[in-house]
């Protein structure tokens, strides 16, 4: 019997290992994994009855205790390494190098939660299988302020809370504020910063775009239409709405901010008394000019309001020969701006671009009226002039004459701010302007560009006062995908595949050779 038991110490630990193995797999308690067990210990009792002094001869051995401390160091080691997870999940740090910073909340987000006065709860509906999905988004928000609170719901757990929300659909998540709810089925940063957004203002703003001068239509679907305009302003819990101050007696009392966008007639002179009158009382406005130049009739430029503000636009249009347009197939008569002055509307945008086709300057008066503010926030490059013959335009001939073109840098966005004589609709006693140079920017075609949108948006809440709103709005994942054309992709090769691997192989045999 003694000669075979030399083999069931072996055949012990074989059964035992295979037995937990089967355990592991089938995470279950059967015979399956129970007889292996048994055999394989009944073996090990059968090799200890016979090798008993043996194994004490092992175990009191010096190498026995060398394998002991190692053991016991390496659970020193795992248990440290154990420690240290511990304390790493009870104290996050994150670090995000994606270059958009892709996985970190916006500045928007960061000042909409810094607002937050009371307690806000999230109630999210996700299956348990889900749920990781969104929490570290939820901590992340959390992390920001301790007013933002959030728990997750099993809808299938407890149906009865899913009915007392009114939730009819797996990944809902209902926020909540006060003794308002705001239901959002997607909970990606924007989605939820704008559904925050919602149930944290008291009531809603209303943005008044004018009509019957041959504006931009605001519900146009067009090219030249502003409907992508009008989905961004009501996103951020705006409403928006259209007045003729021709049939009207004034500009309505509750518009938060009157848009001209890109009117193509002459307002008339009690439209102009009706929108001084308006702007007298601490309004806020936005006009959206365009260059007049190449058309057969001027298009207005409300200078005379304009003036009382510090503000002259200018009977030109600016040409653009940065080379920075043509990274995108623009001409020089589409001038884009890459540096922003530090005002509140363009203060977090570094390096970005914003685009305005066939757009005039405008120039802020050495001389500005008393009370009166303005400071150009979006200017061209040097390498731009305001072309003021209009025959050169046309022939496509252009040579800067100055005077009377313009040099660059020239401002293509100006905001403004004058002393009222009563408060506002948003409840401030100045009155506040904004003027483009362009109207064509917040178009649908060019809305999407680049920050035309986040420009249009953020001079809208600065307008109407707002300026938690006024941020770059959370971003999509960037595109860091490289084109490569097809010599450089065969140089790639040609380096990967053979130049690296021949001057290692260069490299070992010439160790190789001074050794010897």
């Amino acid at each position: 019997m003694k000669k075979y038991s030399s083999y069931a110490g072996t055949l012990g630990l074989l059964f035992i290992a295979a037995g937990l193995l089967i355990q592991y797999v089938r995470s279950v308690w059967q015979w399956q994994e129970i007889v292996p067990l048994a055999v394989g210990g009944a073996l090990l009792v059968y090799y200890l009855v016979f090798n008993f002094k043996s194994v004490l001869d092992f175990i009191s051995s010096r190498g026995a205790l060398q394998t002991a401390n190692a053991f016991v160091m390496c659970v020193l080691v795992l248990g440290l390494l154990g420690f240290a997870n511990y304390l790493a999940g009870k104290h996050t740090w994150r670090k995000d190098t994606t270059a958009a910073k892709q996985f970190s909340l916006s500045e928007q987000t960061k000042k909409v939660l810094g607002a937050l006065k009371e307690e806000l709860r999230i109630t999210a509906f996700y299956q348990a299988q889900e749920q990781d999905r969104v929490a570290d988004q939820f901590k992340e928000y959390a992390s920001v302020t301790s007013k933002f609170k959030y728990e997750f719901i099993d809808p299938d757990k407890k149906p009865d809370l899913a009915r007392r929300y009114g939730v009819t659909a797996y990944n809902t998540t209902v926020v909540s504020y006060r003794n308002q709810d705001e239901k959002i089925t997607t909970a990606t940063e924007a989605d939820l910063t704008n559904a925050i957004i919602k149930v944290t203002r008291d009531k809603k703003k209303k943005i008044y775009f004018t009509t019957n001068h041959g504006e931009k239509a605001i519900d146009s679907d067009e090219r030249l239409g502003m409907s992508a305009a009008q989905k961004s302003i009501k996103e951020k819990n705006y409403e928006v709405g259209t007045v003729s101050l021709i049939d009207t007696a004034g500009v309505p009392e509750d518009c938060s901010v009157l848009v001209i966008a890109g009117a193509q007639t002459e307002f008339l002179p009690p439209e102009l008394e009706k929108l001084k009158k308006y702007l007298e009382k601490g309004g806020a406005a936005m006009f959206m000019l365009d260059a007049g130049l190449m058309t057969k009739s001027p298009l207005p430029s409300f200078k005379d309001i304009l003036s009382e503000y510090g503000i002259e636009p200018n009977d030109d249009m600016i040409l653009d020969f940065s080379g920075i347009g043509q990274l995108f197939g623009a001409g020089p008569d589409m001038p884009v701006v890459a540096n922003y002055s530090q005002h509140a509307i363009t203060e977090k945008f570094g390096n970005f671009m914003t685009a305005y086709p066939s757009a005039r300057s405008l120039t802020i008066m050495g001389d500005k009226p008393s009370g009166v503010t303005a400071e150009a926030f979006a200017s061209t490059s040097g390498n731009s002039w305001g072309e003021s013959n209009p025959d050169e335009l046309r022939s496509g001939r252009v040579q800067p004459n100055f005077p009377p073109d313009r040099r660059g840098p020239l401002a293509l966005g100006v905001a403004a701010t004058k002393n009222a004589t009563a408060d506002g609709a948003n409840g401030s006693n100045n009155s506040r302007l904004v003027v483009f140079g362009d109207s064509d920017f917040a178009a649908n075609y060019l809305f999407g560009f680049q920050k035309n949108g986040d420009l249009f948006m953020n001079a809208i809440s600065w307008l109407a006062e707002e300026e938690d709103l006024i941020a770059i709005p959370p971003k999509n994942p960037e595109d860091r995908r490289i084109s490569l054309t097809a010599s450089g992709s065969k140089m790639i090769m040609v380096v990967s595949l053979f130049l690296l691997p021949l001057a290692a192989f260069g490299t070992a045999i010439a160790v190789y050779v001074k050794r010897r």
